[in-house]
């Protein structure tokens, strides 16, 4: 591979390839301002430099004609094939600027549900202590960092909310995804995808959920049993007391419809991180729906099994009867309405099986 350099007006890097024999060779082509020359095309003569010699003749002046990329190929051996630079393949696939299509996202989170489908169930509770912990780790965070923005709640509410959404869980879901573990909520979604592409048995995704379920549990349970002796609780307890009042107040309706909005959203964030192929691109596909959900107010079956025992903990007049039936219940199906119908199945109508029947397509290769 050779490098060459044109000298013209201007920066103006393209990319290129050279092609020898059976191979394309990139070569890396620069185009930059040429060295400035006095007029007249002489050498330069300054006054009082030292330098005896008059000032040259001049040069007879020619148009600068800089090689094409034909003549470069030439001199190289080959010929040359300018490759276009606007998209990047990942695993096979050509993805514009990083980014997955839509229907490749689907067939992604399809497989990503199989994946999890297929896995001991040993291994599924694991992974959802894991997820558990990273939950409770970022609960921690929230209740640290927004409740107590005494002077932004007082002055700027609207602020005030969105710093608590936009520190504390979105980190968590970024954990959860980037280090590998199992979250029920987003497994409503994945899980229930692959199902409907046929790649698993509805068992095998209820395996899944209840496993993963049990797991979230866990990983709550210990979170909150180390936080309450950290000597941490009363930077944690408002907000945690708050949270717990809050959240079990409301009637059934009001909390099942929060619910499946707040999965909407982390459901969202999961199918986005599956299209991005950097730390970056998942970090902002997960800041964006996470931190919207927690500001809302919206309700999650898995924050909720942190944030409401720990404010039944420090003090909150709630019961775990009341924690139960008028806020983990409802909150709980609201998750699974949102993650089956209003990802999975939407996204199958419109890039999957349920739409091929619909239409009659059969599925390409």
């Amino acid at each position: 591979m050779q490098a060459a350099q044109i000298l013209g007006c201007g920066a103006l890097p393209m990319r290129a390839s050279v092609r020898l024999g059976a191979r394309a060779r990139p070569v890396r082509i620069v185009a930059q301002a040429a060295p400035e020359r006095p007029a007249g095309g002489g050498a330069r003569f300054t006054p009082g430099s030292g330098s005896e010699q008059p000032p040259a003749a001049p040069l007879p002046q020619t148009p600068y004609q800089a090689p094409s990329y034909q003549a470069m190929a030439a001199a190289a051996g080959g010929t040359v094939v300018v490759q276009p630079t606007t998209s990047v393949s990942i695993n096979g696939e050509v993805a514009t600027n990083g980014v997955l299509s839509p229907p490749q996202i689907y067939e992604k989170a399809a497989a990503a549900g199989a994946y999890k489908c297929n896995l001991p169930w040993w291994k599924i509770v694991l992974l959802g202590c894991v997820a558990g912990c990273y939950v409770g780790l970022g609960g921690a965070l929230l209740l640290t960092v927004g409740p107590n923005c005494y002077g932004i709640a007082q002055t700027n509410p609207g602020l005030a909310k969105y710093i608590t959404g936009a520190i504390g869980f979105p980190y968590a879901l970024l954990q959860i995804i980037v280090c590998g573990s199992e979250l029920f909520t987003g497994n409503t979604a994945l899980c229930f995808t692959a199902f409907l592409e046929g790649k698993v048995k509805f068992s095998q995704v209820l395996k899944n959920w209840i496993c993963a379920y049990a797991g979230n549990i866990l990983g709550c349970a210990l979170m909150l049993a180390i936080f309450t002796n950290t000597g941490l609780l009363p930077q944690l307890s408002k907000g945690a007391e708050a949270m717990a009042l809050y959240k079990t107040a409301a009637p059934f309706k009001e909390t099942f419809l929060k619910a499946i909005c707040a999965n909407w959203f982390v459901c969202l964030a999961v199918w986005q991180c599956l299209g991005a192929n950097s730390f970056g691109g998942k970090f902002i596909a997960c800041l964006g729906p996470v931190s919207a959900f927690v500001c809302i107010g919206l309700e999650h079956c898995i924050a909720n099994l942190f944030f409401v025992p720990l404010g039944i903990f420090v003090g909150a007049n709630v019961t775990f009867q009341q924690f139960l039936v008028s806020n983990l219940i409802p909150v709980t199906l609201g998750n699974i309405v949102a993650g089956t119908i209003c990802m999975a199945t939407v996204y199958s109508l419109l890039y999957g099986a349920l739409g091929r029947k619909i239409t009659g397509e059969a599925k390409t290769a």
